[in-house]
């Protein structure tokens, strides 16, 4: 693989051993994402046990939102794979079909096992791969990379978490002039006023990436639990993640929307209090199967006590 002659002090066996274990353990804090995975993965083959073991340990615990960041830039086919191999996320396999370094091994792989964000970055757009040149986000740690003479300069960031009222408008606006492959990037790792747009595309790939970004909020998913609108398969995906539905909240919201699907419905009735039973009971608004469950269940507590 064609390594940057700037890289080459973090990992030639010649270099001093502190300079090299610093890299390693990620402690060279000026290096931009897609370089340090790149030393990494470099530094995963060295000779020394304790330098490659400490490399390998840091790829694969590596900050998922920086990660993101890292595979928005090219990156050598052996590195993509290699993260691949040690991080199964949807968002990372995502970005890997995106890149344009990934060989067709890869991309093969990755269209024949999804998930259905990746299917659809293959299927909607031929030419997605150029027009996601035009975006790239600011890193989420250390310095600002620069941007490149050939690159738009973007009137708002899109990954800054701080927006003010007019950020929102210039954000709606830039969004609304995106194709759907840089709508999926921006998705992964766009800021929350990026998020609370792309949750309501109307494209179902976009909208149910927005999941998948490492930043959004317990409060953001219960939102979309609340929201009348939301489709049962972003329902479904809510309810496969075992830390979101530990909260009652998202709970409540799941078992009150209609859409929710009663497999998942029926599961989570047992979870809830007397109190929100009662008002699930009642309801008008949800399947009469799972109100009629919800009867039983009051029913039978009334029976017990």
């Amino acid at each position: 693989m064609k390594l940057k002659g700037s890289l080459l002090k973090f990992v030639s066996p010649s270099s001093p051993g502190e300079l090299r274990l610093s890299a390693a353990e990620r402690r060279c804090e000026d290096l931009p994402a897609e370089d340090e995975v790149t030393v990494l993965f470099v530094l995963g083959f060295d000779k020394d046990p304790e330098l490659s073991a400490a490399a390998r340990k840091s790829l694969q615990e590596y900050p998922l939102q920086r990660l993101l960041e890292a595979m928005d830039a090219p990156l050598d086919a052996l590195v993509i794979k290699k993260i691949l191999e040690l991080r199964g996320d949807d968002a990372v396999r995502i970005m890997a079909a995106l890149n344009p370094g990934t060989d067709d091994a890869t991309l093969t792989e990755l269209a024949s096992t999804g998930p259905e964000e990746v299917i659809a970055a293959f299927s909607d757009d031929r030419d997605v791969r150029a027009a996601l040149s035009e975006f790239k986000p600011r890193p989420a740690e250390g310095k600002p990379k620069p941007v490149a003479a050939d690159q738009p300069k973007l009137p708002v960031d899109l990954t800054d978490e701080k927006r003010t009222r007019a950020d929102e408008q210039n954000i709606y606006k830039m969004i609304v002039q995106m194709n759907a492959g840089q709508k999926l990037k921006l998705a992964l790792s766009g800021n929350k006023s990026a998020r609370d747009l792309l949750i309501k595309d109307s494209n179902k790939v976009i909208s149910m990436a927005v999941l998948k970004n490492p930043r959004i909020t317990e409060e953001e998913v219960q939102k979309v639990t609340l929201t009348k609108g939301t489709n049962d398969d972003m329902l479904r995906q809510i309810a496969r993640n075992k830390e979101w539905v530990k909260s009652y909240g998202i709970r409540v919201g799941m078992l009150t929307n209609p859409k929710t699907p009663l497999t998942v419905s029926f599961k989570l009735l047992d979870t809830v209090y007397e109190k929100d039973l009662q008002s699930i009971a009642k309801s008008k608004n949800i399947p009469n199967t799972l109100a009629s469950a919800a009867r039983r269940k009051l029913d039978a507590k009334g029976k017990k006590g």
